[in-house]
C-alpha cells in the first residue's frame, strides 16, 4: 500500500473531529435536545433500530429554518490541530471531506474550517424551512461511492478516518482506514491504523506516506 496515492480523505463527524455530537450544537429549543438524547438512549439500549432512530430524530426539525438553527462553526469543541491538518492535506493535493450520517444542514458549517465537501444525509427543504422527507446516509460508503463517482475519484485512492461501528464498512471500501479515538473493539480491528491522540496532525503523519505530493506537505510541519 505504500506506493497508493491518495486522492481524497473522508473524516467522520461526531466523535471524529467533533468532541460529542453535532445534533447537540444545533439551535433549537431545550425540550428538543431532550427528545434526541433520549431517542439515542433508545437506540444504544437495542429499544430502537439505527435507521429508524435517525429517522425519527431528523423529523422533530421539520418546520425549522436551516440558516436559523445551524450549528454556529466557530464555537463547536473540534479536535485540535484540525484546520491545521486540513489545510496540509488540502496542500498536499488531497480533497478532504466530511462523510457523515448527520443532516447536511447541521454538518455544512465545517466547510469553515476548511473542508470542501459534505456527504451527508439529506432533509428536503421548502423555501429554506426543513420538511419530514428526507433521504438517509446510513451506508456511509454508498455515500462516498456515489460521491466519488461524480468526481471520478477511485475508491482505492481514498482513505477514511472514524471512530464507530457506521465507520467500519467505510474502512473495509477504501485503499486506507484509521480509527481514531474509537471505542469500539469492532471498529479499532476493522481499521488499517489505530490512532489515540488529542491531536489530528496525528492521523496526518500517518496518511502522509501516501499523499500525492509528499514533499509538499513536509514543508508545511
Amino acid at each position: 500500500m505504500k506506493n497508493q496515492k491518495l486522492e481524497l480523505v473522508s473524516f467522520d463527524l461526531d466523535g471524529t473531529i467533533l468532541r460529542g455530537r453535532i445534533l447537540d450544537y444545533v439551535h433549537v429549543p431545550k425540550a428538543l435536545h431532550e427528545n434526541i438524547a433520549a431517542l439515542d438512549e433508545l437506540l444504544f439500549r437495542g429499544r430502537l433500530g439505527y435507521e429508524e432512530t435517525l429517522r425519527v430524530q431528523y423529523a422533530l426539525f421539520a418546520g425549522m429554518r436551516t440558516q436559523e438553527i445551524a450549528p454556529d462553526p466557530e464555537r463547536l469543541p473540534l479536535i485540535e490541530d484540525l484546520d491545521t491538518t486540513v489545510e496540509m492535506l488540502k496542500d498536499a493535493g488531497v480533497r478532504v471531506v466530511v462523510l457523515t450520517d448527520n443532516p447536511s444542514f447541521a454538518a455544512e458549517p465545517l466547510r469553515a474550517h476548511g473542508f470542501q465537501d459534505i456527504i451527508a444525509s439529506e432533509i428536503e427543504t421548502s423555501d429554506g424551512v426543513l420538511t419530514n422527507r428526507m433521504r438517509l446516509l446510513t451506508n456511509k460508503l454508498d455515500g462516498l461511492r456515489a460521491y466519488c463517482e461524480r468526481k471520478e475519484v477511485e475508491l482505492v485512492s481514498c482513505a477514511h478516518v472514524g471512530d464507530w461501528i457506521n465507520d467500519v464498512v467505510v474502512f473495509k471500501g477504501v485503499a486506507l482506514s484509521v480509527a481514531f479515538n474509537s471505542c469500539e473493539e469492532e471498529v479499532s480491528k476493522a481499521a488499517k491504523y489505530r490512532v489515540n491522540s488529542r491531536s489530528l496532525f496525528d492521523v496526518y503523519r500517518v496518511l502522509e506516506p501516501n499523499l500525492p505530493d509528499h514533499r509538499m506537505s513536509q514543508t508545511h510541519h
